[in-house]
C-alpha cells in the first residue's frame, strides 16, 4: 500500500557515536480528523554504519539484516499519540542510562 506523503516537511539528523544512525521524522498534522483526512506522520531510522538493529512486527522478529525502519501514523490523532510514546520512549531510556552510569540496578523485563 503506498502512503501519499503530500505536504509533509521531513528533517533528517545523522547522529554518531560508535554506530551512526540517520534519523528522519516529519507530519502534515493536523488536517482535521482521521487517515481520511490526509494527515500523515513519518518517522525512519536508518543504519549508516555499524548499527545493531533487530525489529519485531505482530509479535514476529524479522530475522533477516535491518537497515532502515520506517513507521507511518494517518491521522491527527495516531501524531499526537506517536509523538507522546516517542517522548515517553525517550524519556524512559534516558532515565535508565543515566541511573545505570550512575550504578542504580533496575529489575528488568525480557523483550
Amino acid at each position: 500500500m503506498e502512503i501519499a506523503m503530500a505536504n509533509v516537511h521531513v528533517k533528517t539528523k545523522t547522529i554518531s557515536s560508535a554506530n551512526v544512525i540517520e534519523v528522519s521524522a516529519g507530519t502534515n498534522c493536523p488536517q482535521g480528523g482521521d487517515a481520511g483526512h490526509g494527515g500523515v506522520t513519518y518517522f525512519r531510522m536508518k543504519d549508516i554504519g555499524a548499527t545493531a538493529i533487530s525489529i519485531k512486527v505482530n509479535g514476529r522478529l524479522i530475522d533477516e539484516e535491518v537497515r532502515e525502519i520506517e513507521v507511518i501514523m494517518r491521522g491527527d490523532t495516531e501524531s499526537e499519540t506517536f509523538s507522546e510514546a516517542l517522548k515517553f520512549a525517550a524519556q524512559v531510556i534516558e532515565v535508565a542510562t543515566s541511573e545505570v552510569h550512575a550504578g542504580v540496578r533496575h529489575d528488568t523485563k525480557s523483550i
